[in-house]
């Protein structure tokens, strides 16, 4: 089974293909990144889901009441965000339904991150060595999760240049968690910085929520000339730029 969380983080990417024939219906719009409010227990689950987002995090909450969580978010997508992973807490969260699981490089049990029901998403400090960030290539998850916390007007260009060290060493999609809503301008420089999505809390209220909401769907589409997704993910350290191929020889200049 594959992830649906995976699919939507890929379809706000690469953008929704559109309908073709006759009478086709329009698709809904598709926000330029993908909006995922995190929330604690099912109180939480319940009040985001009302904010329509594409998925809900739910932290704080043990694995035996993930059944209550997932009926709270009702047709959201929902994950779950755990202190510690083990393998019978990740197998209940993946049959009750979650989409995705987050954890850490510690208290995380190799067994159980392994299967691929859920998207695998891993909490990284966005200051970690290049070396080390290059050592998540190889591990067994699907995203990475950096905090890029304060207000967003705040946010100087050695955050940015944070997170696009991030985004160019480790070829995994890339979500930011936010305490505020970026603006416009911001959005664009996070995206092509190489965020996929934005995580931010329940806490900072329906109307910023909503806000931030809108001006997602308000960003431009990628050109045809942005990076394709293996592109954009590919590890700084083997990137390297394209250059033209040398002239052939002019067999006149023999003459």
């Amino acid at each position: 089974m594959s992830s649906k969380f995976l699919d939507r983080l890929d379809e706000i990417r690469e953008g929704a293909p559109p309908q073709l024939g006759f009478g086709a219906r329009r698709p809904d719009r598709t926000p330029g990144l993908a909006l995922i409010v995190s929330a604690g227990g099912k109180d939480g689950a319940a009040t985001a889901s009302g904010m329509t987002p594409d998925a809900i995090i739910v932290s704080g909450a043990a694995a035996v009441d993930a059944g209550e969580i997932g009926e709270a978010a009702g047709t959201v997508r929902w994950g779950a965000r755990a202190a510690s992973l083990s393998v019978e807490s990740a197998a209940a969260w993946r049959e009750a339904g979650a989409d995705p699981i987050v954890f850490s490089l510690s208290n995380t049990a190799l067994a159980a991150v392994t299967s691929k029901d859920a998207a695998r998403v891993l909490a990284l400090d966005a200051g970690l060595p290049p070396e080390e960030l290059r050592d998540i290539n190889p591990l067994p998850v699907d995203a990475v999760l950096v905090s890029l916390p304060g207000d967003p007007s705040g946010w100087t260009l050695q955050d940015l240049a944070a997170i696009a060290r991030v985004s160019g060493r480790v070829g995994k999609h890339l979500l930011a968690e936010v305490d505020g809503a970026p603006d416009g301008d911001t959005l664009e420089a996070l995206r092509n910085a190489g965020v996929s999505g934005l995580v931010i809390d329940v806490s900072a209220g329906e109307e910023t929520i909503k806000g931030l909401k809108g001006a997602l769907l308000s960003m431009t589409r990628p050109g045809a000339d942005r990076r394709s997704r293996s592109s954009a993910i590919l590890p700084g350290s083997v990137y390297t730029a394209r250059r033209p191929a040398p002239a052939e020889d002019d067999p006149d200049d023999d003459d």
